[in-house]
């Protein structure tokens, strides 16, 4: 039989840790050959079992496995080199490196809630990365959508900041949104997307600096001016803001660590479990008298459910003459186009 190796313990385990990992494993090897001699009393060891150097293999992925897990929360392991938005972190520097650690120490402990997050990740991606290169701004905006609402797009805040994008309604408002009684824009992924990336492009106009403009997106550019103006200082990181918009930015930074390197913290997601992408289109629907929209479902050959997840922002079964921005999975635009022109009352682009 061959010899369990434990040279790879010696190369990635610390000192004091290796002891302990080793007595572990040489309790489970006892485990295995103590179960091996109760099989063969028995005399049906040979027949089916799984071979001792199969099992002593799986032995060396588990306890390699658990290192790593282990890992999450050795210091050590720690990314060196962080950026965001083109901008380098001084992680190096303590009181960067303690901020930072706050925000991804707590997102690691709830890996349940992270996997749904990275699979959202996923299939939100081409959607809004296509915003992103219609927009001209950075890619990493997309960590901030993450923090915003874990990706939801019928998440609500406390304070009714709605929409995957978190818009209250002034905001949203002011960068183009309808909200009214029939209508919700902060719901509408596409057009809601598209908003909060021009919001954030305008605040990053105003101070030269994605971080800070990131910073006034939570707390308002009022509140970023007013520091600026008091505290002699542009610079995020030597910035006093309130302790939410402070977090706020390290969030977003651990967002993206987590997501861009999630074996390293333990997060497994096989290719086939990830969410199918969320390929929509956008349709101008006008029509010229009131309508049921249990139409459009039908015309997108769909449930009204899977209707409604993708046009969270037509918020009534009656909707008025007026025109809609409706959201229609790319491969059946133009079927639904044809169906909807069928109607003498409605017009389609």
């Amino acid at each position: 039989m061959k010899p369990l190796s434990f040279k790879f313990l010696a190369a990635t385990v610390k000192p004091g840790r290796f002891f302990v990992i080793l007595a572990i494993v040489l309790c489970l090897v006892l485990l295995v050959f103590a179960g091996t001699d109760m099989l063969q009393a028995q005399g049906v060891f040979r027949k089916n079992a799984v071979p001792a150097d199969k099992r002593m293999g799986d032995l060396e992925k588990d306890v390699m496995r658990l290192q790593r897990q282990a890992d999450i929360f050795n210091l050590d392991a720690l990314p060196e080199n962080l950026v965001l938005c083109d901008k380098k972190i001084p992680i190096s520097r303590g009181d960067i490196r303690e901020r930072f650690e706050r925000e991804l120490f707590q997102l690691l402990e709830n890996k349940g809630l992270l996997t749904i997050v990275i699979k959202r990740y996923y299939k939100y991606l081409p959607m809004i990365t296509d915003e992103i290169v219609r927009a001209g701004v950075p890619s990493d905006l997309i960590y901030l959508a993450v923090t915003e609402s874990y990706l939801n797009p019928r998440a609500v805040s406390r304070a009714n900041a709605s929409g995957m994008w978190q818009f209250m309604i002034e905001t949203g408002k002011m960068e183009g949104l309808i909200v009214n009684e029939h209508i919700d824009e902060r719901y509408n992924m596409k057009k809601s997307t598209r908003s909060a990336l021009m919001h954030l492009k305008k605040l990053n106009g105003q101070f030269n600096d994605w971080l800070l403009a990131m910073s006034a997106y939570n707390a308002g550019p009022g509140r970023v001016r007013e520091v600026i103006e008091n505290q002699g200082t542009r610079d995020f990181f030597e910035m006093y803001l309130p302790e939410e918009t402070e977090r706020y930015v390290f969030r977003i930074l651990a967002i993206k660590e987590i997501i861009s390197n999630r074996e390293r913290y333990g997060i497994y997601i096989e290719e086939k479990e990830l969410y199918r992408p969320a390929l929509i289109s956008e349709v101008l629907v006008e029509s010229s008298r009131e309508f049921d929209s249990s139409m459009l479902a039908k015309a997108m050959d769909v449930s009204y459910r899977a209707y409604r997840i993708n046009n969270l922002h037509l918020r009534k079964y009656k909707l008025p003459k007026g025109t809609y921005r409706v959201n229609v999975p790319t491969e059946k635009k133009d079927s639904f186009i044809k169906k909807m022109k069928s109607y003498s009352y409605i017009q389609c682009q």
